[in-house]
């Protein structure tokens, strides 16, 4: 996520950050600390918890925010697809995914897949979202799209 911010967002007008599926689990650490001033970051998850500023999409209506970031939330999610067109309404410039194509199951409530870029791709063709760059690295693959 750290790169997604240094290569597209220092240089570009994009303030307004949401963090689908921001809940710190475990006391895992966060990407809140990667979005202080200038940005304006807002956590979002389906439950309360730590690092959540908003709970349910429900209290998304009507808002929009510049970039949505999105990070190791996709393999928890059931029908991937319909997921990130859903998240296409709330941001104007940037969505960055980041999700696993290596790690063990590890069930928040679910664990339906893994990903590499070529699912990454199919996934944002289907939802919408024009792709800017995917890639794989170690044990993560990244999409980075607009809309």
């Amino acid at each position: 996520m750290k790169k997604f911010r240094d290569k597209y967002l220092y240089n570009s007008s994009a303030i307004a950050i949401l963090d689908v599926g921001s809940r710190s689990v475990n006391g895992h650490p966060t990407y809140r600390e990667l979005f202080r001033p200038p940005f304006e970051y807002v956590g979002m998850d389906i439950v309360p918890g730590d690092n959540v500023d908003i709970v349910g999409y429900e209290a998304l209506e009507g808002r929009i925010f510049d970039v949505v970031i999105c990070g190791q939330v996709l393999e928890h999610v059931n029908r991937p697809w319909e997921f990130l067109a859903n998240l296409k309404r709330y941001f104007t410039q940037y969505i960055c995914v980041i999700a696993p194509n290596t790690h063990g199951l590890h069930e928040y409530p679910i664990d339906t897949f893994r990903y590499f870029p070529d699912g990454m791709r199919s996934l944002f063709d289907v939802a919408g979202i024009v792709e800017v760059e995917i890639y794989k690295d170690r044990k993560d693959t990244v999409g980075i799209g607009k809309s």
